[in-house]
């Protein structure tokens, strides 16, 4: 992929004359799913803009090459699982538990329909395209995760193993990507996700 990309990153340009925002956003969605299905190096312009309801013309007035398409896609893939995640940690009507386990299973692609490791897959294909967004975006939520382990007393019981609330924040993060290309069913990769939380947490329950 790397000899498609060539040099640094372009810039992601809004949509022009994309009928606003929801149209935009319809145009990426419709890219979304077409690069999930096929990959980067077997997507066409013109399988996009049929998905999107487009001419292949149309489409590249929005986009002017399909590496600026897919950085934009990865970018919106990136940044709707970071919130979802991120939402899921400040849920204070939920366990901590809960809260650990609903941002795992965001991060192993269930925020907007990502398909878990088809997903995974393609923003580890995105190689300098989506490096820098999910570095920014791991350091927000170990952070977040490692804030919220630390304030609710999860973290406590580990020091005297050494663990600090980061290393066990850490730990639950590097473990999406493992369970996201399992290829169980997601209800199974969330019996597996719960499992780490609850080692995490010590069967915490609140």
């Amino acid at each position: 992929m790397a000899g498609e990309q060539g040099g640094a990153s372009p810039r992601t340009r809004v949509p022009r004359g994309a009928g606003g925002t929801g149209r935009a956003e319809d145009m990426l969605s419709a890219a979304q799913g077409v690069f999930l299905r096929f990959g980067y190096r077997k997507t066409s312009m013109d399988e996009v803009a049929r998905a999107a309801g487009l001419s292949r013309q149309g489409l590249y007035l929005h986009f002017a090459t399909k590496q600026e398409l897919f950085h934009a896609v990865v970018t919106r893939m990136v940044d709707a699982v970071r919130t979802a995640a991120l939402a899921a940690l400040e849920r204070a009507d939920l366990s901590v538990p809960e809260r650990l386990l609903r941002a795992l299973t965001a991060l192993a692609g269930d925020a907007g329909g990502l398909g878990g490791g088809a997903a995974s897959d393609l923003l580890r294909a995105a190689d300098a395209q989506a490096g820098p967004l999910l570095d920014q975006a791991r350091t927000e939520i170990v952070a977040a995760m490692a804030a919220l382990l630390e304030r609710s007393g999860a973290a406590a019981p580990w020091r005297d193993a050494g663990l600090t609330a980061t290393d066990l924040a850490e730990h639950l993060y590097l473990l999406h990507p493992a369970v996201a290309r399992s290829g169980e069913d997601p209800a199974r990769q969330r019996e597996r996700l719960a499992v780490a939380v609850r080692i995490v947490t010590r069967g915490r329950t609140g």
